[in-house]
């Protein structure tokens, strides 16, 4: 259970360092590092998506999902409670540097990136499941250095993502220890492909090359595991 600990802790340490270092981390700096974690989190994605055991069970749970997220629309709402935790804290922090609506807007996006991203979703259905926190822990990176941008640009306040990101995390991780005795090989294999896909699209979107609906794509992690249960049963190799 280090993984979510060790990316909360990241969380909170980017947002005091950040603020601390607001005037060293210049615009163009910011940009760069942003398309860096684009192509980490790409590369991550393509090297998820070799090792599935099966694509047809995996392509059904990303369709589906996608479908079930858009019918839901997960994504929206993920968004407007974004917002609204955000028009709550706004009144909290002290820099008046920054316009209420550019403050709304980047607190949003760091909330879905810090607690309902895709990386951090699948690292802790993982760890709960595998007990690797390989994930999670390139995360924690990741999150740090974007922690410290956020934080430059609308102040440390960002480190309050930190509690919900936790319980997020460690709500779906013990869900997936759980279900560790129904688990196959084949099973998170499959699921480990799933995950890379979104990871894929997330990258790709982060790197402006698409608009990739990331979050409604979430529910294929849930879908996928009995699909391929399924896809095997009826059509083994």
């Amino acid at each position: 259970m280090w993984g979510p600990i060790t990316n909360s802790l990241c969380i909170v340490a980017g947002a005091i360092i950040g603020t601390l270092c607001a005037r060293v981390l210049r615009p163009e700096l910011r940009r760069k590092f942003n398309t860096i974690f684009g192509c980490i989190a790409t590369g991550i994605g393509v090297s998820m998506i070799s090792k599935g055991s099966a694509l047809p069970p995996v392509v059904l749970s990303i369709l589906f999902g996608a479908m079930l997220g858009e019918a839901c629309r997960f994504e929206t709402g993920v968004m407007k409670l974004a917002f609204r935790c955000a028009g709550l804290l706004h009144g909290k922090t002290s820099d008046t540097s920054v316009s209420q609506q550019a403050f709304r807007d980047q607190f949003a996006v760091a909330t879905v990136l810090f607690c309902v991203s895709g990386l951090g979703i699948m690292g802790a259905m993982r760890e709960g499941m595998t007990g690797d926190a390989s994930l999670l822990f390139i995360k924690s990176l990741l999150d740090l250095l974007t922690a410290m941008l956020f934080a430059a640009n609308i102040g440390g306040i960002v480190g309050v993502l930190a509690a919900p990101q936790c319980l997020t995390q460690f709500a779906i991780l013990l869900s997936a220890t759980a279900l560790v005795p129904l688990t196959t090989p084949t099973m998170l294999a499959d699921f480990t492909a799933c995950g890379g896909i979104i990871m894929l699209g997330a990258g790709m979107t982060q790197l402006g090359l698409v608009q990739a609906p990331v979050l409604s794509m979430l529910p294929a992690l849930f879908l996928v595991m009995p699909v391929s249960a399924l896809w095997t049963r009826f059509f083994p190799l």
